[in-house]
């Protein structure tokens, strides 16, 4: 009797993982899923001519439009931060998956280092094409290649010394910014390198919109994050509201403080309360970090207070959209491409940023079917499609 209870428990304590770990692993996609429905529609308004921006580049001064545009970016500014941090997370479970099914650690890095290869050649091939620029454009699929790449050796690291070097290199990442503050807002000419490493560039040819060491930290972070996937308390939504408690804080104490950790400190001339939400994207600031990272770890623990929330018809599209999140940021460049030239036929009355949000959503009933259909498609085939 004692032995069959004994291997009842476990059984039941083995679901009870199984469980927990399918509601983490539901909640990390719907997260993912959010922020790429708000990059679709930062996206979609770009391509209409709506710029919601929310964000400054280089500590230049920025001229903010009507409410409707600046609280639309703050919330696409989510994106981003979002994507590198799970970008980071999502190797770290494919890393274990691997190593219960007895893959060799090469294997693993060889995938790492294929699949950095087939982001990089979309960014520089169907993206670079679809984004429409007057001149090549490396966008943020180059900054996540570049960051996978060194993962590939980084990982080997135990998690907290991972999760060290990660933090290590953000804050000194910061520090250079500081050095280079002068230049850049002066809009002054920089070489191609400094650009891709550290800061950013439209005139450089290509052009380089995410510097990899100011973005690459967040994807080490979250692989370190997701090799500890067995912790309890990594489940728990408490944890994940004091974390972005935590980081709110942060950025409101480097906000007041107007110095260290963003090259667009406010309380200039002509400055309103507003902007203080006004923080540098390009190149990343830490005070930018903390702001969308606090936000997505509270909605994070909403998940997971909540899972019964993603299983809502209207919020199921998040886990579709998350769980093929490569093949949905290349697809929503096309879909928008091609909606904004239909658009760019006939004259577009009233304001932009009405007709941002008409495109997202003309762009989304295309783009939430295919991305099923994709999933589908993954699954049946997937040591072919597993690159993407």
């Amino acid at each position: 009797m004692a032995s069959q209870a004994t291997a009842v428990g476990e059984q039941v304590a083995l679901l009870r993982e199984r469980v927990a770990s399918t509601e983490r692993i539901v909640a990390i996609d719907g997260l993912r899923g959010a922020a790429l429905l708000l990059m679709a529609l930062d996206h979609a308004s770009f391509f209409v001519g709506a710029g919601l921006q929310a964000e400054s580049y280089g500590g230049q001064a920025v001229a903010l439009q009507s409410a409707a545009y600046w609280l639309s970016g703050l919330l696409t500014n989510l994106a981003s931060p979002i994507f590198f941090l799970l970008g980071g997370y999502s190797l770290a479970l494919y890393a274990a998956g691997q190593r219960r099914k007895g893959a060799t650690d090469w294997a693993t890095t060889r995938y790492m280092l294929v699949r950095a290869a087939v982001i990089l050649a979309l960014d520089l091939t169907l993206c670079s094409f679809f984004w429409r620029g007057s001149t090549p454009y490396v966008h943020v699929l180059t900054a996540m290649a570049a960051a996978m790449a060194i993962l590939a050796v980084l990982r080997f690291l135990p998690p907290v010394a991972l999760a060290g070097v990660a933090l290590a290199v953000l804050l000194a990442h910061q520090m250079a910014l500081g050095a280079l503050a002068g230049q850049l807002a002066a809009d002054a000419p920089q070489s191609f390198w400094q650009a891709f490493w550290l800061t950013y560039s439209y005139d450089t040819r290509p052009a380089i919109g995410f510097p990899v060491l100011g973005w690459a930290p967040l994807m080490w972070l979250g692989y370190a994050l997701g090799s500890l996937q067995p912790v309890a308390a990594l489940r728990r939504p408490r944890l994940w509201v004091l974390v972005g408690l935590a980081l709110l804080g942060l950025w409101l104490g480097l906000r007041i403080g107007r110095g260290y950790g963003d090259l667009g400190a406010f309380g200039a001339v002509g400055h309103s309360f507003v902007h203080g939400f006004v923080m540098s994207k390009a190149p990343p600031s830490l005070s930018y970090f903390a702001f969308n990272l606090g936000w997505a770890a509270l909605l994070l623990a909403a998940f997971y207070a909540w899972p019964w929330l993603l299983e809502r018809a209207s919020l199921r599209w998040l886990l579709v959209v998350g769980q093929v999140s490569l093949f949905f940021y290349v697809a929503h460049l096309g879909v928008y491409n091609l909606i904004s030239q239909a658009l760019g036929l006939v004259a577009l009355p009233g304001p932009r940023v009405v007709w941002g949000y008409l495109a997202w959503g003309f762009g989304l009933a295309v783009l939430l079917p295919l991305s099923a259909w994709y999933r589908q498609l993954r699954k049946r085939y997937p040591l072919v499609l597993s690159y993407l």
